[in-house]
């Protein structure tokens, strides 16, 4: 018997941090990735196909901001509807991106039977300034059959941009959490921090390297593991006590392994929430303390699991990061707490059970 085909269409997103939650369904489906020619990351462990996009072009000054005038969003994919050809679904994502728009055009021409968009999008009515965008947003309304939210708030940003709520399922997403475990760090030594994100300002890094030259002050072992790129790293390069980590996702786990607690102080701005925040995951499967704020779906994801600080206050931030690094029994507690709640409710394998219920009940509808 034929195995029913599932393209999952991500463009110059397509990462090994999502793809994870399908790998458990490679031998019930024939899966296969598209994405553009230079996505985050083409070390996944489905087949994929590549073909060029718009964002696949040099980078210049104002590049987005350019092409997303120039052709409304620049996720565009030559030749994907002739690559849906034969698929029983394409996965998308979002509402806005232009692979969204070509999916639902190879459903009208029959080239794929149905169209499913994972959405993360917490913020109602977003993405809509640019011209075309409410359009784009309008025909994903109209064509794709299934809505998956990543979160309760994407739901909801969903149910208030005038989708039906039978059209959307919450399914969160996961990690391996064989892969992500607690490791086995050494009582003695330096306190180390960990942040995993990218190195901007939405993400909190300024207050936490705030707070952390603070607090090496009066703690001169202490250390802050940062693992991401970004505008802000060269800013930090000089900073007494920080330690960069450029590790690839395949190893990810062991900046986890070798901290003492993990902390994402992400900021709120006029056009973005934190959505999700997947490094919170891997954080807590990891057994990790965490310390966050209460911004975007970071409540929701952490629950108890997790200390709170004000978004954008460094002060509040150093005094919650100096409660975990002076009390040990603290941090235990918060450990527990953290992996308990990765296993009952991150493991990609469940995950994927659930994913698969959707796609046999939209393929059966």
């Amino acid at each position: 018997m034929a195995k029913d085909k599932i393209a999952i269409v991500r463009g110059a997103f397509l990462n090994p941090f999502e793809l994870q939650n399908y790998y458990p369904l490679k031998n019930k489906y024939e899966l296969r990735a598209i994405s553009s020619l230079h996505p985050i990351s083409e070390a996944i462990e489905i087949p994929l196909t590549k073909t060029f996009s718009f964002t696949d072009l040099p980078n210049f000054p104002f590049k987005y901001q350019i092409l997303n005038r120039l052709v409304v969003d620049a996720h565009y994919l030559f030749g994907l509807e002739q690559l849906l050809r034969g698929f029983d679904i394409a996965h998308v994502a979002e509402t806005y991106y232009n692979y969204t728009r070509q999916a639902v055009n190879a459903k009208k021409k029959g080239y794929v039977k149905k169209v499913i968009s994972t959405v993360w999008e917490i913020i109602p009515n977003n993405n809509e300034g640019i011209w075309g965008r409410k359009r784009f947003k309008r025909i994903a309304y109209e064509g794709i059959d299934h809505f998956i939210a990543v979160t309760e708030l994407a739901k909801k940003a969903l149910l208030e941009e005038g989708v039906e709520e039978d059209r959307v399922t919450v399914i969160p997403m996961g990690v391996d959490l064989k892969r992500f475990r607690p490791g086995r760090r050494a009582d003695t030594g330096p306190v180390r921090i960990l942040c995993v994100a990218r190195l901007v300002v939405e993400k909190g890094t300024g207050e936490l390297v705030e707070a952390f030259s603070a607090l090496r002050k009066k703690y001169p072992d202490l250390e802050l593991a940062l693992v991401g790129e970004g505008p802000l790293k060269n800013k930090y390069a000089r900073v007494s006590g920080i330690i960069f980590q450029p590790l690839p996702y395949q190893k990810i786990e062991k900046a986890y392994q070798e901290a003492d607690i993990f902390c994402l102080p992400s900021k709120t701005t006029k056009y973005w929430q934190e959505q999700y925040g997947l490094a919170l995951i891997e954080a807590m499967a990891c057994g990790l303390p965490i310390v966050t704020t209460q911004t975007g779906a970071i409540g929701e994801v952490c629950g108890e699991a997790a200390i709170y600080a004000k978004p954008g206050a460094a002060n509040d931030l150093q005094l919650k990061l100096e409660g975990l690094i002076i009390n040990t029994s603290a941090r235990i507690t918060l450990a527990k707490k953290a992996r308990a709640r990765a296993e009952a409710r991150y493991d990609h394998r469940v995950i994927a059970k659930k994913i698969d219920a959707l796609y046999q009940k939209v393929l059966w509808e």
